[in-house]
């Protein structure tokens, strides 16, 4: 019984190979993915079953069903690259505001010690920005308090 659709990339859904799916293209340009599954031991044998069979064969099947899975991993190890770029993208934002902060701290922005100051525009996390900037808080807030000079 021939249908009147075209029958593309059939690929096994699963590792038993009881369900392949496939695409029917219709004359009118239209297409539908599609499930075919087979009744054990063949007991009333689909003939979409059947049509797939007559036009591939197993190995053209599994050929399809390896290049489906390589593309699916492909995919997967795109996203998962994509989602660990924005994660550290979002991580270096949030080290970079925290960095403007630490320096907007009046006595972070007053101090002279050129060493912790470059040690928390270096830092790499936001303990090392709190470490340091709290480091340079102390240091600031014990030194003596200087008198503004008289004028003579």
């Amino acid at each position: 019984m021939a249908q009147d659709r075209e029958i593309r990339n059939p690929y096994y859904a699963d590792s038993t190979k009881n369900l392949i799916v496939a695409d029917f293209v219709y004359p009118d340009g239209t297409s539908q993915t599609v499930s075919i599954g087979n009744t054990p031991k063949g007991e009333k044998d689909n003939p979409d079953w059947k049509e797939v069979f007559n036009n591939f064969t197993h190995n053209e099947i599994n050929l399809i069903t390896k290049k489906k899975a390589d593309e699916h991993h492909a995919n997967q190890a795109v996203r998962i690259a994509e989602e660990k770029a924005a994660i550290d993208k979002g991580k270096n934002e949030a080290l970079f505001a925290a960095k403007v902060d630490a320096f907007e701290i009046p006595e972070i922005k007053t101090s002279k010690n050129r060493a912790l100051k470059s040690k928390v525009r270096k830092a790499t996390n936001m303990v090392e920005i709190m470490a340091y900037s709290a480091a340079i808080i102390l240091e600031e807030n014990a030194k003596p308090e200087e008198k503004p000079k008289a004028k003579a």
